[in-house]
């Protein structure tokens, strides 16, 4: 029995490119419906199947409430696939049996994976998962909502990994979201940047030569093509809604307050905020100021973080005035970042 399905008019997301750099981390980023999700359980599950439940995998889903109804719809669409199986949930378990023997009372379920939310992943530090080779991370950037990220979720889902895969390197993590903020606690910490069509590689093994983590920006063109051939494509065509869908545009990745620091920009001093570090530089001509990631070799370390404060630093609060020359520029339209990601995360500091 073939894993994959008689490709439909929009088609769904295939991994072989992605996992062919042999990544352990492995961040697929695309339009609204690009089949990433039904790619990655016609992948595990077809895993499972071939090695007879030798190859699990884990659905992990932030909280608690995402995951019931993700586990609870989980085979709903991807069965037909797989016509020779009948699947089902128990519990925190996926289970699947041969359809030869659903008349057997005593038929036997083979367990093929696990649902397990993100947010109690430290209440499962002790439990095991030899047979896991698989993690499918969905939705991994919020939508908008009242859902919020984990406190320091990156580090999180890597204690959570460690627990997975017990240094034995035998555990891939595919990462699926849509085109929703370049603001998210993976991009911030992995310094990802969006780069459409392009598969990246991130931190490369010195040793091996290879990446620890790819980054796929899928093309959505073909899909985007069909979409726009049905009913609701051609009533969202032109709108915002499509092109955050369907287009794979972040929303908060436009050019507006991005420019380079003038020639006569002087450093004035290095700020330490909740989401990154920036060097300061002003310009005195053109009274503008302008946020750098690049910071240079010799600084003066500022910092409006209470918790990492030590003799090295020197704390600010919202109401300093150092804060009140950038606030008071940045409402004049004169605070200027290098790149979109340093100036969603530096104007944090502006919301109280």
């Amino acid at each position: 029995m073939t894993a994959t399905m008689e490709k439909t008019q929009l088609d769904y997301y295939s991994f072989d490119k992605v996992l062919s750099y042999n990544a352990m981390f492995n961040f697929v980023i695309g339009a609204r419906g690009l089949g990433k999700t039904y790619g990655a359980k016609d992948l595990t599950i077809g895993k499972a199947i071939r090695t007879h439940g030798e190859e699990q995998f884990i659905l992990v889903r932030r909280y608690k409430d995402e995951l019931r109804m993700s586990r609870d719809t989980f085979f709903a669409d991807i069965g037909q696939e797989f016509p020779e199986y009948h699947f089902r949930h128990l519990g925190m378990e996926a289970q699947m049996s041969h359809v030869n023997k659903a008349k057997d009372k005593n038929r036997a379920w083979i367990t093929i994976g696990y649902f397990i939310p993100l947010s109690i992943a430290q209440s499962v530090k002790g439990a095991s998962f030899p047979k896991v080779k698989w993690i499918i991370f969905d939705e991994f950037i919020i939508e908008k909502g009242k859902t919020q990220y984990l406190p320091d979720e990156a580090k999180a889902f890597q204690n959570f990994y460690s627990t997975v895969d017990r240094w034995k390197d035998k555990t891939r993590v595919l990462f699926l979201a849509n085109s929703v903020s370049i603001m998210n606690p993976y991009f911030i910490a992995y310094d990802i940047k969006p780069e459409l069509g392009k598969i990246k590689r991130y931190k490369i093994d010195p040793e091996t030569g290879i990446a620890f983590m790819v980054v796929h920006f899928a093309d959505s063109a073909d899909f985007t093509g069909g979409v726009l051939k049905t009913k609701f494509g051609r009533f969202i065509e032109g709108t915002d809604y499509a092109d955050y869908a369907v287009g794979n545009e972040f929303k908060d990745n436009g050019d507006n307050l991005i420019k380079e620091k003038t020639p006569q920009a002087r450093y004035r001093y290095t700020l330490e905020t909740a989401r990154g570090i920036f060097s300061v530089w002003y310009d005195s001509g053109e009274q503008e100021y302008y946020v750098q990631e690049k910071r240079p070799g010799q600084e003066i370390l500022m910092t409006m973080v209470h918790e990492t404060m030590d003799e090295n630093k020197s704390l600010l609060a919202y109401s300093d005035k150092l804060v009140q020359y950038l606030r008071t520029s940045y409402k004049q339209g004169k605070l200027y970042c290098d790149t979109p990601k340093s100036r969603n995360a530096f104007t944090e500091i502006f919301k109280r």
